[in-house]
């Protein structure tokens, strides 16, 4: 005999079912729920309609979360795009080649303004040729040992007033080469030859030392040259190499050094700057250099480096010092011999042709004189420009 359950029992319908009864424990339930429910209930005023007081209805906020804010879209285009009326030929099939039928009008573009031209730089005020080998009263003032040069009250410059005017003013498409030659008034010969045969574009150097320095001045001077004057300054094996008396150096006082330099202005007229004589080791201390070239840029001149100095400082101090400067780059006689001396100066050619500019220093040696002549002669069959050293120093006040 089967056993009588609920998996045995023929299944009854959901109205027959039957509901089950609640016990003892379901009731002791809920009669404990009730009593737990009542303080409740007075606290908080009893159920709606039995409290003492009605209950206030709690208003439910919404609070917004920062969220980005994003632009309001248009609807409307940012042009207008005319509908053609284009007719398909339905035998042609779904992607057919259409003609537009709307005209387009270019648009017209909008004048841009007219710039401003730019201020133009007033024009060099340059000695006359006939009055080239005097000094104007104004750039000279007498020093403890001679005459000196000065700015003029009105601001004009040695540099400027002796400076010769170049062939070409600015640098485009020129392969410029500056020559300067220096030592002269140290050999009668040498400084007569150099003269007669070196053409006007070429610069000369005087040295401090000699005799008719004043006469050769004027000679160069009528003969169209720019002049620089040589200082002699302190090498590393001082005093066994002496550059000569009044030789500025490197731990001097200041007082020293001025009256030096003073002395060594003195010694000619109507130049446009100066160069160092040796100088390896006042080159490289800026306590010494600083104020010599603080001086030579009170006294409107600039200062020419040729190039013999290794780790110069002198673009540096030049720059703090206001000086303008220019730097030598070759060496055209370091080696005394022609063939050394020939590619020298073809070197100077290709880097002027490199670069556009090439800056050469050389002695008044016979040899030297006359391979640089030959040179200056075939310079512009070459392609190459022989210009004066004021038009390519570094001027801070241009």
């Amino acid at each position: 005999m089967k056993p009588d359950n609920e998996f045995t029992r023929p299944l009854k319908r959901i109205d027959e079912r039957e509901t089950p009864k609640r016990g003892k424990g379901t009731m002791i339930t809920l009669a404990l729920c009730a009593v737990c429910a009542l303080p409740v209930v007075n606290f908080y005023g009893g159920f709606s309609g039995f409290g003492d007081q009605p209950q206030q209805a709690i208003e439910i906020v919404e609070i917004e979360e920062d969220k980005p804010q994003v632009p309001a879209v248009s609807n409307e285009t940012t042009a207008t795009i005319p509908v053609g009326n284009h007719v398909l030929d339905p035998a042609k099939g779904d992607f057919q080649e259409v003609e537009p039928t709307e005209t387009l009008v270019p648009l017209t573009p909008k004048p841009l303004p007219t710039p401003k031209p730019l201020p133009k730089a007033e024009p060099i005020k340059r000695q006359e040729l006939a009055l080239a080998h005097l000094p104007d009263p104004q750039l000279i003032e007498r020093g403890a040992s001679g005459v000196i040069p000065r700015k003029s009250p009105d601001g004009l410059r040695a540099m400027d007033l002796y400076s010769r005017q170049p062939d070409t003013d600015g640098n485009f498409g020129v392969a410029r080469v500056v020559l300067v030659v220096g030592g002269l008034g140290i050999s009668q010969t040498s400084t007569k030859l150099a003269i007669e045969k070196l053409p006007p574009n070429v610069t000369l150097a005087f040295a401090p030392y000699g005799n008719s320095l004043n006469r050769w001045m004027q000679t160069a001077r009528r003969g169209g040259h720019e002049l620089l004057l040589q200082i002699p300054m302190e090498p590393i094996d001082y005093p066994q190499n002496n550059p000569g008396p009044h030789t500025l150096r490197a731990e001097a006082d200041l007082e020293e050094n001025m009256a030096n330099l003073h002395w060594a202005m003195s010694r000619i007229t109507n130049y446009v700057g100066v160069t160092n004589y040796l100088g390896n080791k006042l080159m490289q201390q800026p306590a010494g250099l600083s104020p010599i070239f603080a001086e030579i840029s009170k006294r409107g001149l600039l200062f020419f480096e040729d190039g013999t100095v290794k780790n110069t400082l002198g673009p540096g101090v030049a720059i703090k010092e206001l000086v303008p400067y220019a730097k030598a780059d070759v060496l055209i006689d370091n080696v005394r011999s022609r063939s050394a001396i020939a590619s020298k100066l073809n070197e100077l050619a290709q880097q002027a042709k490199r670069t556009g500019l090439a800056i050469g220093m050389a002695n008044a040696f016979p040899d030297s004189i006359s391979m640089i002549a030959e040179f200056a002669r075939r310079a512009k069959q070459n392609g190459i420009e022989i210009t004066p050293v004021t038009a390519v120093v570094k001027d801070p006040s241009r």
